[in-house]
């Protein structure tokens, strides 16, 4: 039986958060887009004084004459005090993908980041399932499951899911545009509807658990973030919460709950309510007139 901590009458329960990123070094673009996300997200990130762990897939660091200085960037992640986990080598799709073809996807993502973080003087230790898809079904989950702990890894959960790639397209775009004013209303829009969906999260954690879990937040190594991190980060703060590791994070027990099964790519707190037979309630959505300023032309 998992214990939880009581919530005491007229009494809050401190807030608090470990960020994570996916798709190191960077989700898109080439080596100058990966160096520029690279440089800035981390002194946003130490500015803010947050501990972080960035989850990796090794693919994007195999071009031809520029191994060294993208294998450079996860070093910096490890230098600046951070850790670095396995989002597999390819970003491999576990819904169309059978399990020994994923199983090899997770062992070749770990080649370099097992290294370098060995070399640091850390652990690779977390594995970050793509697409937040833990397995088509229950066999499959339970398979991958156990062969990530054989492995040594900890799955890394998350229970602040959000649509940050979306806004992180229309920022890009407009920047490419040179239209600062639709960057900056992009940018407004952004932190205005991550308030909103940490808001919706909270109240599925009192609802469900009776108290506020220690939350795990999904973001990823993009150029809206590494420019504006520190505005998602005061936003937090504003609502109360401490940035923690995610270590500190798992230590919650709610983090052993039973969890459902689902071919779509769910928040924890969403499969601890569906495994209790209790309807989900979906997250916010972007602003409506985002969508269109993703598109590529």
């Amino acid at each position: 039986m998992v214990a939880f901590p009581l919530a005491l009458a007229g009494q809050e329960r401190k807030r608090s958060v470990a960020v994570t990123f996916d798709d190191l070094p960077a989700t898109h673009g080439g080596l100058a887009e990966y160096e520029y996300v690279t440089e800035n997200l981390l002194a946003k990130i130490k500015a803010a004084r947050v501990p972080a762990i960035g989850f990796v897939n090794e693919r994007k660091l195999f071009t031809a004459g520029e191994i060294d200085r993208r294998t450079a960037l996860l070093r910096r992640w490890l230098d600046a005090g951070h850790e670095l986990g396995n989002h597999t080598f390819s970003h491999v799709p576990i819904d169309r993908t059978p399990f020994e073809q994923y199983a090899e996807d997770v062992i070749r993502g770990e080649t370099v980041t097992r290294m370098l973080s060995e070399a640091s003087g850390k652990r690779l230790r977390y594995f970050r399932h793509t697409q937040l898809r833990t397995g088509p079904t229950e066999e499959y989950r339970k398979r991958l499951n156990d062969f990530l702990a054989g492995r040594g890894y900890t799955i890394a959960p998350v229970t602040i899911d959000n649509n940050d790639y979306i806004y992180a397209m229309a920022y890009a775009n407009a920047k490419k545009r040179a239209d600062k004013q639709a960057a900056e209303r992009i940018v407004l829009s952004y932190v205005e509807y991550m308030d909103r969906v940490f808001a919706h999260f909270e109240r599925i954690s009192v609802d469900l658990l009776g108290y506020e879990v220690k939350q795990t937040l999904l973001l990823h190594a993009n150029e809206l973030n590494a420019d504006h991190f520190d505005k998602l980060a005061d936003m937090m703060r504003k609502r109360g919460y401490a940035f923690i590791t995610l270590e500190e994070a798992l230590k919650d027990p709610a983090y052993k709950l039973p969890e459902a099964v689902s071919q779509r790519g769910l928040s924890w707190l969403h499969r601890w309510t569906l495994a209790k037979g209790k309807p989900m309630q979906e997250e916010p959505s972007e602003a409506d007139w985002i969508g269109p300023l993703a598109r590529t032309n």
